[in-house]
């Protein structure tokens, strides 16, 4: 009698439900991740520059053409918030309070709200502007 040799045993197959889990962690991180950040003032068109280092946190402060002022989405009366931010925004905070100001607004005004923002405490301020290209 032949015998003919038994054919190997079949490889198991790997399951694709671990790499069906990776995206769908990466998805649900994503999707967190990007939803975190309030969204700018649509009506504020950035000051364009020459030169610029890229920065869009979400605590800045929006100032509208027209001076009015939104923060995280909502309109804020400065002088109120003031003393809040030169608690987190003050000496020794290590953070830079930022503002993205129309670029129709009035330098004058401009200065006058930075002004107002040292006065009351406020550490480091930056501008955010676009680079201009």
């Amino acid at each position: 009698m032949i015998r003919f040799p038994r054919p190997p045993a079949g490889k198991k197959q790997e399951s694709t439900i671990a790499l069906i889990n990776v995206v769908f962690l990466m998805l649900i991180f994503f999707l967190v991740a990007g939803s975190l950040a309030p969204p700018g003032d649509p009506e504020v068109r950035f000051i364009a520059t020459e030169r610029t280092t890229a920065a869009a946190p979400p605590d800045m402060l929006f100032v509208g053409s027209g001076g009015r002022t939104t923060w995280r989405g909502e309109p804020v009366d400065v002088a109120r918030t003031l003393p809040e931010w030169s608690q987190e925004f003050g000496e020794g905070a290590g953070r830079a309070f930022r503002i993205a100001a129309d670029e129709d607004l009035l330098a004058a005004d401009l200065v006058d709200l930075v002004a107002r923002l040292r006065t009351g405490g406020v550490a480091e301020i930056v501008l955010v502007a676009e680079r201009a290209d």
